[in-house]
């Protein structure tokens, strides 16, 4: 063999990955019920993490035994684990991308997931001509110069989450939290580990351990989210009063969002039409304001949008966006009503004024263009 290998400790290793995955998903079943973009991405990495740990250690079971059908089912299990590895990178990073901003676009998925499908194609290749890893006539693995594209495809999409993560958290400021460490530390340790000694099976209990501490997160996030929408609620609001926008340098900008003609929606339509409503109001919101601010629902059919900027061309943008999405959506026929909103804003000043004079002053604004909008209907 080309290395020692410790099949107790695999076992053992991997054995504790299916279980510590088998009760985050038992815990958490009550979350999965929630058909969310995040939470799909969430139950397909766990899934995926899953089937690699009993299938890694199948192929080191392998090694050293020889075989026609040994030697398919080497190159299949190996072949597989290279290209989970691939799809977990890829789909941690459309996790965080959706947390910190929005789902991305399906063409922006399409692009993102070029690398790994260059990936799968060369691993294809492999098994006719070795370039990625060999195996010898007792199915010994030994590293192929492209072993180290497929490891630069993994932390490639790694480094464009903590880009993202970087770029978000400048532009957001404070507003925004996710603990990347949770994701980014354990993986790390494992990829790390295991390309230094690579008779050690230990990647994908790493990345059972990401996955716990991120559900751990996701967890404590749910105090400060709204069950219908799972926009941040007024409990975050209260949180960055204490936490943020008190402070002598937050440069903020308020816009209070309060939708036009929702009575007449839940009246004509039923209460549980309006609750849809709600949520497309939600998406439309989340998907115009992006990483320019943060969305949150503050009460009924009232949003208000915090951008980390006090700059008028940053304002103007954002609500050039909420007004294009709007009228996307009203275009497409998706729904036999129409969304609109009333909005006013303020910038905050914390030198000068307090947090509830603020909120006062962005409420009576929206009060004003509320008013307007219905006189121009009358």
């Amino acid at each position: 063999m080309f290395y020692e290998i410790n099949l107790q400790s695999i076992y053992a290793v991997n054995f504790i990955s299916v279980l510590l995955l088998v009760v985050l998903f038992i815990c958490n079943f009550w979350r999965f019920q929630y058909k969310t973009y995040e939470n799909k991405m969430v139950i397909l990495i766990m899934m995926m993490s899953l089937i690699a740990s009993i299938v890694i250690v199948v192929t080191f079971v392998i090694e050293g035994h020889g075989g026609a059908l040994l030697s398919f089912l080497a190159n299949i299990t190996n072949s597989f684990i290279f290209i989970a590895n691939m799809v977990v990178a890829f789909m941690w990073m459309l996790l965080i991308e959706s947390h910190l901003k929005s789902e991305p676009k399906t063409r922006k998925k399409v692009l993102l997931s070029i690398p790994m499908l260059i990936g799968i194609i060369v691993i294809f290749v492999n098994i006719f001509v070795p370039c990625v890893y060999e195996l010898d006539e007792l199915n010994n693995y030994s590293r192929k110069p492209l072993y180290w594209l497929l490891f630069g495809i993994d932390v490639f999409y790694m480094l464009y989450a903590i880009i993202l993560y970087i770029f978000v958290k400048i532009r957001g400021g404070v507003l925004k939290f996710f603990p990347i460490y949770l994701y980014i530390g354990p993986i790390l340790a494992g990829i790390v580990i295991e390309t230094l000694m690579p008779g050690i099976a230990i990647s994908w209990p790493c990345v059972a351990i990401s996955i716990a501490g991120v559900l751990a997160s996701l967890q404590n996030e749910t105090i400060y989210r709204d069950q219908l929408t799972g926009l941040y609620n007024r409990n975050y609001l209260n949180y960055l009063q204490k936490n943020t926008l008190k402070k002598d340098s937050s440069h903020f900008t308020g816009i209070m969002l309060d939708m036009n003609d929702f009575k007449e929606i839940n009246d004509n339509y039923g209460h549980a039409v309006g609750d849809i409503a709600l949520q497309q109001m939600a998406r439309i919101l989340k998907d115009a304001v992006g990483d320019m601010g943060l969305v949150l629902r503050y009460a009924g059919d009232e949003f208000i949008i915090l951008i980390n900027s006090h700059k008028q061309v940053i304002i103007d943008a954002c609500i050039y966006e909420i007004n294009k999405y709007l009228d996307r959506f009203n275009n497409s026929g998706i729904a036999e009503y129409k969304l609109g909103a009333s909005m006013g804003y303020s910038i905050f000043k914390p030198k000068e004024q307090s947090v509830d004079d603020f909120m006062n002053i962005i409420d009576q604004k929206m009060y004003e263009e509320k008013k307007r909008y219905h006189n121009i209907k009358e």
